[in-house]
């Protein structure tokens, strides 16, 4: 990297730095949050385009920000927050990672990516089927880890590596990391662990304000001179004082007992006035579902006071309303708000108090929230820049400064300081033991023994769910706290628990919504047939399933829409004029030419109109604006056309369209293989796993090397295709051309595609629950005929069945990840 500059509003991120990495060589990059390394690494990773400067990998000069050149060259990147897609499997991921010169077929990926993960996991095996959002912090790490590593990069950049990994998985990094380097990769090791850093590394370059400050020797530096260095200063003691031993007649702030839950059983202790108490022990032990238990996250059993009033169990507010303050271990997704700015996230936990009668105080929150960002030192550019656009150090600073302006009674911290620079380690520490001095207590758990040992005053060591060891005063060493973890922890197995996380995961996949679904529409197809038998009759089923065909392809159009994350409105209004113009050609005794003209010219327009809702995303315009625009366009254009129905469709096209076997429609068999098929293609090609990793993050689809507006394009041109399929079902209902005849399509497939799963969100569903969904809907039309309900209540069950399918799917799949 050669004088490499990059400034933001307000900020110079970068300035003039140069950085080289020879082959086989360990290279440490470390400096204080905001210091550059983030936005450096995204220079070389080819997502941060630079103002100036040079980027060259294995010989190639970048010619220009773009991951997928940048991974193509030979480029390799372990981000601080996993690139990872929560809603494609951990095989998915690993896979679409991969350049595509290194890329295993997909019918072999779950077996690939297993024989790369055995050998990080050992024992902790994660299942290479198993959805990313499924996983914990830590595991998610190691499938980035394992992902990256598995490319065999000339380049291997490691972004805080070792941030989520436990002891065991952190000996595996540096033994895999070694053998790369002795195979002649260059890494960048980037951390703000210094002592890792002298042990691994063979080179260190600091940070400091978007400066380079120079590369040492790692056999010639010392601890001392790196933080000197990085901090710019002598640094004072890392661990404030502890506190004094507590008097006998002492009161508990803290109180638990009896606790019992997943993961821990028959939990009890104490925490006093001004006293910090760790949680440790080898992870998956009970220790970490404790601490959400105590903030009320996780579920639990027992008995919890603060200040001697008991606490409601489960409930998060009636937690906080007891004084606790929870900082979680993973902030993306629980600590954040992700679109806020700095302001909203600290001052979000304390609006009662900065309020009068509902009205916030400009003046006092600012004041506020401000003075909170100076004692934490969070670099950001101002308190309203978003939070989504600070490092990862000072991101967990400002959720570290909401809980402390709460005042709580109780603090509880899952790992406090991760992705913290050693600076701000310090301080956050000072300020933690300094938020006690009013009488308050905290419960830590962290990963970090050494870190338990300068801060707590006493350590809980947890085996099996249970408390095994308590360590006091002097008793509080990193020596004890490790032997006390590995002498009592044993495997435990718990069967129950087993199956009920393989029931609560199955029913959490993309597949159980049609299943459901299904179940449903055969019920009231069934209690619709004992009322009256004609109900399923050959013609009242072939006239059923016509209609559900052209339900069935609208439906898949929206879906396919829909899985990238957008809304289409304009699926209905654009069948209905593709009837209207198809009404100008397919005339009857109209002659070969004029039917081609217009068949051509109706997939014309459909992939147009396709590609005219996607254009307005490349600035970003969000795709319902742009597709209610062209719905009004479109409907506009028919009525234009067509002020009255006319123009009489021919008797054989017609035909050839409603073309049955037996009672069976041709079309409504082509629906279902074509849902079989599209589930297939969403699953097992590299175009299908894109569609749905750019529907469940378009910015870690990015990173990872996926065109995301090529892949968006596609997924409307395939939906521009589709409609012409719906139209061609519609106009063998209407005979003729209708400007009003698919208007109603547009609700009725976003309603048949939220029934049968997907996630409007994007990234989740199958093909296979917008069929069941239209299957339903049709059903449901039909039932309401037949049993003479009145035609209103076709409105109010779809209505029903949509807003319970969205709460039920809703609620299981918060439940199962």
């Amino acid at each position: 990297m050669r004088d490499v500059t990059k400034t933001y509003p307000g900020v110079r991120a970068l300035d003039g730095v140069a950085l080289t990495v020879r082959p086989g060589e360990i290279h440490g990059l470390v400096g204080e949050n905001g210091a550059g390394k983030s936005t450096l690494v995204g220079v070389a990773a080819g997502t941060v385009e630079p103002d100036s400067g040079e980027v060259w990998i294995d010989g190639a000069r970048l010619t220009r920000a773009d991951p997928a050149s940048a991974r193509e060259s030979g480029l390799a990147i372990v981000h601080q927050e996993p690139a990872l897609m929560a809603d494609l499997t951990v095989a998915e991921n690993m896979v679409l990672g991969q350049a595509p010169q290194h890329r295993p077929g997909w019918g072999s990926a779950r077996e690939w990516a297993a024989r790369v993960l055995s050998e990080w996991t050992g024992t902790r095996s994660i299942d290479p089927a198993t959805p990313v959002r499924d996983l914990s912090p830590d595991r998610r790490f190691i499938v980035e880890l394992s992902k990256a590593c598995a490319q065999r990069p000339s380049v291997l950049i490691l972004d805080e590596p070792t941030e989520h990994l436990v002891a065991e998985d952190v000996a595996t990094l540096f033994r895999v990391v070694r053998g790369l380097a002795a195979a002649g990769t260059a890494v960048v090791y980037i951390s703000h662990h210094i002592s890792e850093v002298l042990e691994i590394c063979d080179r260190i370059s600091v940070l400091r304000d978007g400066v380079m400050q120079g590369v040492l020797e790692a056999d010639e530096a010392d601890y001392g001179s790196v933080v000197t260095r990085i901090v710019g200063r002598e640094l004072d003691a890392e661990f404030p004082a502890k506190r004094a031993a507590s008097e006998p007649a002492e009161t508990p702030v803290l109180t638990v007992s009896g606790l019992n839950g997943d993961g821990f059983a028959d939990v009890g202790f104490d925490v006093f006035p001004g006293e910090i108490v760790g949680l440790a022990g080898v992870e998956g032990n009970g220790q970490r579902e404790v601490i959400r238990a105590l903030a009320g996250v996780g579920s639990s059993r027992g008995e919890v006071s603060v200040g001697g009033r008991k606490v409601a169990r489960n409930r998060t507010p009636a937690a906080a309303g007891s004084g606790i303050a929870f900082v979680p271990n993973d902030r993306h997704r629980e600590g954040m708000l992700k679109g806020l700015g700095v302001r909203e996230n600290i001052a979000v936990g304390v609006l009662g108090r900065l309020s009068r009668l509902g009205i916030v105080s400009r003046r006092d929150e600012r004041e506020t929230v401000g003075e909170r960002i100076r004692d934490l030192r969070v670099a950001t550019p101002g308190m309203d820049t978003p939070i989504d656009s600070l490092s990862g150090g000072n991101q967990q600073k400002a959720v570290f400064g909401r809980a402390l302006e709460r005042r709580p009674k109780v603090i509880l911290a899952d790992e406090p300081t991760q992705g913290v620079d050693i600076g701000a380690r310090a301080e956050i520490y000072t300020l933690l033991r300094g938020a006690l001095s009013d009488g308050g207590a905290a419960v830590v758990v962290s990963s970090n023994q050494a870190e338990l040992e300068g801060l707590c005053d006493r350590v809980l060591v947890f085996s099996r769910g249970r408390v095994v060891k308590e360590l006091r005063g002097a008793e509080v060493t990193e020596h004890a706290i490790v032997e006390a973890a590995l002498t009592s922890t044993a495997a435990r197995e718990d069967r129950t628990a087993e199956k009920r996380g393989t029931v609560k995961k199955l029913l959490g996949s993309d597949f159980a919504p049609p299943v459901i679904t299904l179940v449903l529409t055969l019920a009231l197809a069934l209690y619709s047939w004992t009322q009256n038998p004609t109900f399923l009759s050959n013609v009242a089923l072939s006239g059923l399933l016509t209609t559900f065909a052209a339900f069935a392809f609208a439906s898949f159009a929206q879906q396919v829409v829909m899985l990238v994350g957008a809304i289409d409105l304009s699926v209905g209004p654009l069948m209905g004029f593709l009837g209207v113009v198809a009404s100008f050609y397919l005339l009857p005794g109209a002659g070969a030419q004029p039917f081609v003209s217009g068949f051509l010219l109706m997939i014309g327009i459909a992939l147009v109109v396709a590609a005219l809702n996607f254009v307005p995303m490349l600035v970003n315009i969000p795709p319902l604006l742009t597709t209610l625009v062209t719905y009004t366009a479109l409907q506009g254009l028919s009525l234009l056309l067509r002020p009255v129905p006319g123009g009489t469709f021919d008797e054989g096209v017609l035909d050839t369209v409603a073309t049955t076997v037996g009672f069976v429609p041709i079309a409504a068999v082509v629906a279902i293989v074509l849902a079989v098929m599209l589930d297939v293609v969403v699953r097992r090609t590299t175009w299908g796993v894109s569609l749905r990793g750019v529907g469940s993050s378009p910015s870690h689809a990015r990173a990872v090397g996926v065109r995301v507006k090529g892949i968006q394009l596609s997924a409307y041109l395939v939906a521009g295709t589709l409609v012409f399929l719906a139209a061609l079902m519609l106009m063998n209902q209407v005979g003729a051309g209708n400007a009003n005849a698919g208007v109603s399509y547009t609700l009725t497939s976003i309603t048949a595609v939220v029934v049968g799963g997907t996630s409007i969100k994007g990234g989740r569903g199958a093909f296979a629950g917008a069929l069941t969904g239209a299957l339903l809907i049709v059903v449901v039309n039909s039932a309401v005929t037949f049993l003479d309900l009145g035609t209103a209540w076709q409105t109010y069950l779809v209505g029903i069945l949509t807003l319970a399918a969205a709460g039920i799917y809703s609620r299981l799949r918060s439940n199962n990840g």
